[in-house]
Parts: structure tokens; C-alpha cells; sequence
């Protein structure tokens, strides 16, 4: 039965993957055509030239300028270049075809280059913008002749590198050109990479503000999520798994926020050292949060973990090996940084199926999540030329979904963990309790074993007088000095409430607590005569915690009763050779709920652990818990079924 069941799991987790995959490739397809400015609807340009007119504006009021550039290598130009004689363009190219200047430089990433194209408009005088996104990493930007921004310095003396995204506002009819003089000797991308944005100020400005909060709201979701999972786990009950998944959230901001650093400030190297770093650290942490919640031995683990180490190291050194690095480094380096997100796709695709394999099918989530991390690799290689306009990358977008399916099952894991904890406290403290109880029998014992020997001690004077008694014929004397004699030997003899030994010996510890609260505590014990009555088949500290927790709540609910009835009933049967039943009735004043959880009263407003503990260990023993308050009859009933 338990292969049949194993292997209808595999069978329905194999078409889950299938179906998710699937739906994945649909997200991607989906994005990749309508989130693209390689593929959004709108005139392109020819030959460095765009015409637009009022129709083709009002239809498409942002329009992406992606095609047509003329492209001057290793000159860094100006408008009076193209007074008189025009140089000629070495390519009419699209942004975003190459990364760097290596084309036209030799080989080399870094260089300079001239970027010119002419919009043609309406002859009426119109305001239009300009989205300047990244341009790496030095340039001044001409509009119709005259220089309107300056980032860094281009020029190969005095060179410096300065990024960022701006946006430029012009008044212009008839037509505007655009001159970019780039240079980049720092960074790892090179001239005009991104395709800027223009056409009618609001819709400009609007698709930016979109993108803007977009990106904002992914960022403040994961980082009050990590700051959270960071709380819980220094202030709680010192979570490693709820570390790591806080510092998997700050990794995996710090690799995401580029739109919003971008925006707000201008920057060099170091800012994207961070970003870089942050993406490798991101996988790493990942790595190891899956071989936490999945129990995957650290000698398999580990060394890929390792190597995300020194990956982070690698990005750092690549970034100050840029201005003197070749296109060979590069090339290195992206070959390494895909080498990296595989490997942790396979990583933790290996722990998910080990913990499956073990039985925790709880961390099938992670599965899913590593399934759209893939099929976001392969898309970013099968659908190269992206750039999305709102949403993200692909694997922007598939690392926030693992990092949700992560956070998900570490949610999981911590609370399990939690719940194992506090059950581990209360059985502790039932024990403890159980503990004292039989301490207080033992004396009750010993005083017992003390009597039996006076009375053997005393048993020939008593045969003495009984002797004499019948040899004088007096039997009424004889019948008035047993019955004192038997009153005086079952005096102090410890009752017998249940067979069950730990049943009962709580039960005699919490009768004297009863009486000593002016309680009324009466037990009834129907065991089945076909099974061995003090038999449960649960372990002393399981039976001894849930009886204990139940008697516990009971005495405590009738102690905060101030005038009225104080009454405990308590009723343990079985119904068959397996089956065990105790039912607890209480009086009790008002007891609070939340969300169908019962408040504990000892620290206001929190859940008491007790009822989570009996729920944990009858559902140990294939078993329920069932708890029912009466606000009008103000009586607290507990309903525990076990199979033991």
C-alpha cells in the first residue's frame, strides 16, 4: 500500500512539474512579446531616421528607439562634425547588438563611440521627453546642436565614469536630433545598451512612475519580509533557517533595486560590484536554505556552496580588473556567472527530490519554484533580445518566485519547528509535574510500608485478644474489634482511579489540587476487558503531557471562576482494542478566541501552547483533538481521540 501511495505521489508531482513548467514558458512567451521594447508596437526607424506624425503619436504616445542608430566607432563626436561633409556611419545598428565596443576596437570592451538619429515631426511646436536610461559609463547628449547633458567625462584624458537614469523635456516641431558621445573604460557593458524611451511627456513619465512603484513595491515586500525573518530568528528562539531566509530576502533587494539606485543617484563600479555580488550571494544563500529545510547531508552541499563564495569574490575582483581587463575576462566571467545558476538549479532541485525521497513532501513547493528558475535560464538564452519595459528580466522574475517558494517552505519549517519546541517545553513541564505527583505518592508509599510494619509488628497482641475473644464466647466484642481493625488497615491506601498507571497517578495529583481549590473532580474509566487495561500503546511522556495539559487547562479555568459551580468531569473510554477516548468537561468563565484559536490566559493575547501540544501529539497517534466552548452553559469541553 505504501509503495502504491509513493508512487501515485511521484506520478501527480511529475505532472505538477510539467503543468508548471509549462505555465512558466506561457508567462515568459507573454512577457517576451508584450513587456518588450524589442517588441513593442510602434514605427521603427531607417537609416538613422524616425518620421512620426500626429497619428502614428497619438497611437503610440511612448515609443522605444531600438532601430536605426547610426553608429560612429571610436569617435567621440559633435554637432559641428556634421557641418559641411558628414562623416559616415560604420553601421546603421539596433541598441542593445552589441555590449561593448569590441566590434570595432580590436577586441576590446572598452572604447568610444558616436550614436546619432534624427526624429521627424510634425512642423507644429510640441513638448516632448526623453528617457535616458544606464549608458555606460561617460557622455554628453546633443539635442539639435546644442549639448543638454553631460554624465562622467568622456574624453580619454580625465576620463570618469557616471550612471544613472534622467529624463530630458524639449520643445521641438519639424524634427530633433539626437547625438550620443560615449565612452566606457570601467565597467563591464559599454555605450548605449538600453534603448531610451520617447514621445509625449505624460504617457513617458506615467510608463516610467508604473515601473518605478512596480519595482519599489517588489523591493519593500521582500525587504519587511527579510527584516521580519531576521527578527524571528535573533529575537525568537535563534532560527538559523529564518536567518538565512531574511538574508536571502536583503541579497536578492540588493540584486533587484538597480531601477530605483538608478533613479535616485548617479554612481560607478561599486554600485554594480553590489548588485553582481548580491546575485551570487542570493544563489548561495539559496543553496543553503534548501539543504536546511531539505536535511541534505553538508558534505554533498557544502562545496557548492563554496563555490557561490568564491563567485562573490569573483565578482568583486572582476570589477576592479575592469579598466584594465579584455574581452576574454568578460567572457570568463558571464561563462562562470551561467555555470553558477545552473549548478544551483541542479542543487536544489537534488535536495527537494532527497527530502521527497525522505518523506517531507511539505517542501514540494521549492520544486516549482526551481522548475521556473530553470525555464527562465532557458529562456533568457532562446529569447536573447529582451528588455522588458514594466515588469523585470526573466530570471529577475523567476528568482522573486523561488525566492516566495523559499520563503514559503521555510515558513513551513520554522513553525514546524517552533511547534516541536513548545511541545518539547509542555512535555517537560508535564513530566515535571508527573513527576512531583509520584513524589507525593511515595510518601503516601512509605507512610503505607511504615503501618504494614507496626501491624506486623502489633499482629500477635491483635490474634492474642482476638484469640480471647473466642475463647470466651464474646463475638459481639470479636465483630466490633475486626471492623475497627479493618477501618484502621485501609486508612491512607492510594485510590485507584484508572488502570492506567500514568492516568491515574496525575489524576490522584490533580484530586488534591482540586480539593485544595474547592473543585469538584470526578473521573470515570470504562476500559474494553479485551484489551490489557494499562496498556496504550503511547509513550509515558506523550500520554503523561496530553493528560496533563488537559487537567492543567481544566483546573486552571475553574480557579478564574469568582462565584458559581467549580466542576471537572473527566471520562476515559475505550471503544475498541485501538481506540481511546478522553473527554474533559470544565466550568469556565470567558475564554477568548482568534481566528478559531483559543487565547491563552496566562500571557494575554497570545495562543496557549497546551491545546497545540495535545493537537500535536494526537494527530502523532493517528488521532484528533477537538475543543469546544459553551458561552451560554460557560462549560469548556475537550475531545481527544487516539489510536493507542
Amino acid at each position: 500500500m505504501k509503495t502504491h501511495r509513493a508512487v501515485g505521489f511521484r506520478i501527480r508531482l511529475a505532472l505538477k512539474v510539467v503543468m508548471t513548467f509549462a505555465l512558466a514558458a506561457a508567462v515568459f512567451l507573454t512577457v517576451y512579446q508584450y513587456d518588450n521594447k524589442y517588441t513593442a508596437a510602434g514605427l521603427k526607424a531607417r537609416d538613422g531616421i524616425l518620421t512620426l506624425d500626429r497619428e502614428a503619436l497619438a497611437q503610440h504616445p511612448v515609443l522605444f528607439l531600438v532601430d536605426g542608430w547610426e553608429y560612429y566607432a571610436n569617435r567621440l563626436l559633435a554637432p559641428a562634425d556634421f557641418r559641411g561633409t558628414p562623416p559616415a556611419p560604420d553601421q546603421y545598428l539596433f541598441i542593445g547588438r552589441f555590449g561593448g565596443f569590441e566590434a570595432w576596437n580590436g577586441g576590446s570592451p572598452h572604447g568610444s563611440a558616436s550614436y546619432r538619429l534624427t526624429i521627424r515631426l510634425p512642423e507644429q511646436t510640441d513638448t516632448y521627453l526623453l528617457e535616458l536610461p544606464e549608458i555606460f559609463s561617460a557622455y554628453r547628449l546633443y539635442i539639435n546642436g546644442e549639448q543638454v547633458m553631460q554624465m562622467g567625462e568622456p574624453e580619454r584624458e580625465g576620463y570618469r565614469a557616471e550612471t544613472g537614469n534622467r529624463t530630458v523635456s524639449m520643445e521641438a516641431g519639424g524634427s530633433i536630433e539626437l547625438l550620443f558621445a560615449v565612452s566606457d573604460y570601467s565597467h563591464l557593458y559599454g555605450g548605449l545598451v538600453y534603448p531610451p524611451a520617447f514621445g509625449q511627456p505624460d504617457a513617458v513619465s506615467g510608463l516610467l512612475s508604473t515601473r518605478l512603484v512596480f519595482r519599489s513595491i517588489v523591493c519593500a515586500v521582500a525587504l519587511t519580509v527579510g527584516l521580519l525573518s531576521v527578527m524571528v530568528g535573533l529575537l525568537g528562539r535563534k532560527s538559523s533557517l529564518a536567518l538565512l531566509f531574511g538574508l536571502l530576502c536583503m541579497f536578492f533587494v540588493g540584486y533587484v533595486s538597480y531601477p530605483i539606485t538608478a533613479t535616485l543617484f548617479t554612481g560607478g563600479r561599486l554600485r554594480y560590484a553590489l548588485e553582481n555580488v548580491s546575485f551570487c550571494a542570493m544563489l548561495g544563500v539559496a543553496m543553503l536554505v534548501a539543504m536546511g529545510v531539505s536535511g541534505l547531508p553538508k558534505k554533498w552541499g557544502l562545496p557548492f556552496v563554496g563555490f557561490g563564495g568564491l563567485m562573490c569574490a569573483a565578482s568583486v575582483l572582476v570589477h576592479l580588473l575592469l579598466p584594465i581587463g579584455n574581452l576574454n575576462l568578460l567572457l570568463a566571467y558571464s561563462w562562470l556567472i551561467s555555470a553558477y545558476e545552473w549548478m544551483t538549479a541542479g542543487l536544489i532541485a537534488a535536495a527537494v527530490w532527497y527530502a521527497i525521497r525522505k518523506g517531507a513532501e511539505r517542501i514540494t513547493p521549492l520544486l516549482y519554484g526551481v522548475v521556473i528558475f530553470v525555464c527562465a535560464l532557458l529562456a533568457d538564452r532562446l529569447l536573447p533580445v529582451h528588455e522588458p519595459i514594466l515588469t523585470g528580466w526573466f530570471i529577475e522574475l523567476a528568482s522573486f518566485t523561488l525566492v516566495l517558494c523559499i520563503g514559503g517552505v521555510t515558513g513551513q519549517e520554522v513553525a514546524a519547528r517552533y511547534r516541536e519546541s513548545a511541545v518539547m517545553a509542555e512535555r517537560a513541564g508535564s513530566m515535571e509535574r508527573l513527576y512531583q505527583s509520584q513524589l507525593s505518592h511515595l510518601e503516601v508509599l512509605r507512610q503505607e510500608m511504615t503501618q504494614v510494619k507496626t501491624m506486623r509488628h502489633d499482629l500477635r497482641h491483635h490474634l492474642t485478644l482476638i484469640d480471647q475473644y473466642v475463647s470466651s464466647r464474646q463475638y459481639d466484642r470479636l465483630e466490633e474489634y475486626i471492623k475497627e481493625y479493618r477501618t484502621a488497615s485501609t486508612e491512607g491506601e492510594l485510590p485507584e482511579y484508572c488502570p492506567i498507571d500514568v492516568i491515574n497517578t496525575l489524576t490522584c495529583h490533580y484530586q488534591t489540587v482540586a480539593r485544595q481549590n474547592q473543585i469538584r473532580l470526578d473521573i470515570r474509566c470504562d476500559l474494553n476487558a479485551a484489551a490489557d487495561p494499562g496498556h496504550t500503546g503511547m509513550t509515558d511522556s506523550d500520554l503523561c503531557c496530553l493528560y496533563a495539559n488537559l487537567m492543567e487547562n481544566a483546573v486552571e479555568a475553574c480557579q478564574r471562576i469568582q462565584s458559581g459551580q467549580r466542576a471537572i468531569w473527566v471520562a476515559v473510554i475505550r471503544t475498541g482494542a485501538d481506540t481511546l477516548h478522553i473527554h474533559v468537561w470544565n466550568t469556565a468563565g470567558n475564554i477568548r478566541q482568534l481566528g478559531g484559536r483559543f487565547l491563552s490566559s496566562k500571557s494575554g493575547g497570545r495562543t496557549g501552547y497546551g491545546l497545540l501540544s495535545i493537537e500535536t501529539i494526537a494527530g502523532k497517534y493517528g488521532g484528533k483533538a477537538e475543543f469546544h466552548w459553551n458561552e451560554d452553559k460557560q462549560n469548556f469541553e475537550s475531545r481527544i481521540t487516539l489510536m493507542a
